[in-house]
């Protein structure tokens, strides 16, 4: 890895507004200054891309950012990646993920296909355990499957709003995964089953082919009650995890 793409030293001096106690830093580097300093503190926000544009990393990302420099544990739900594997694949940023689990930092609970049904059975156990260890940001990765549990799109639509409301209810500053959908060059980016209307944000992850290579890329298409910047600002995955540079164009070909 070049050392060009390494995230810059001084994390802290990156332009951003000032802390507000309404706000919850995301721990992506240049993302916090496009929302006005970080989400809104008990929002739900739904980050959305391709396969392979870093979604689960953008997810643990938040969480490490939390565990390690604001004391707010976290809680990853994973219905799509073992633990074990996470653990491994983010030990290239430098994230002891393992040590974070032991010193009651993170909580991974893992859903393997079939048992996903049991996530909406639940929902008081989670809230008692989120409660009890004091879990300030969670992660959701990711919303197919338990889409994949309704018939109809109405019967999605309202069971994923009751997943929503569960959310809301649990206090915690939300993350939901979801793939994409559609032709993004016609319109605003979408994600799979729309959950994206019942959250209050949502962030894209573009990774754009040119010729032989492959460019990524961040847009923050909604944000609620956020003045958020609309810019597609390019992105890297660094030695050191995701980073985006608002300060420089992206030009999609």
């Amino acid at each position: 890895m070049k050392a060009s793409d390494e995230l810059p030293k001084a994390l802290g001096k990156m332009n951003a507004p000032a802390a507000d106690a309404n706000r919850v830093k995301t721990g992506i580097y240049g993302l916090d200054s496009l929302i006005e300093g970080g989400l809104v503190k008990g929002s739900v926000t739904t980050v959305c891309g391709d396969s392979g544009t870093g979604k689960t990393i953008f997810g643990l990302q938040y969480l490490y950012e939390g565990a390690t420099k604001h004391d707010e544990p976290g809680l990853y739900i994973s219905f799509d990646e073992h633990k074990r594997s996470m653990f491994k694949n983010m030990q290239r940023f430098g994230w002891d993920l393992a040590q974070l689990e032991k010193d009651k930092k993170l909580l991974i609970i893992e859903y393997p296909p079939y048992e996903v049904d049991h996530f909406a059975t639940q929902e008081g156990a989670i809230h008692d355990l989120i409660d009890r260890l004091g879990i300030e940001r969670m992660v959701l990765d990711s919303v197919t499957p338990i889409a994949l549990l309704y018939e109809g799109e109405q019967n999605r639509r309202q069971g994923l709003l009751k997943v929503i409301d569960h959310l809301r209810n649990w206090d915690a500053t939300t993350l939901l995964i979801s793939e994409s959908v559609g032709d993004i060059s016609m319109g605003a980016p979408r994600s799979r089953y729309g959950i994206e209307f019942l959250s209050d944000g949502l962030i894209y992850l573009y990774n754009v082919r040119r010729k032989n290579y492959r460019e990524r890329a961040l847009e923050v298409v909604k944000m609620r009650g956020v003045a958020h910047d609309s810019k597609v600002c390019p992105m890297k995955i660094t030695g050191s995890g995701m980073a985006v540079y608002p300060k420089q164009q992206f030009f999609e070909e």
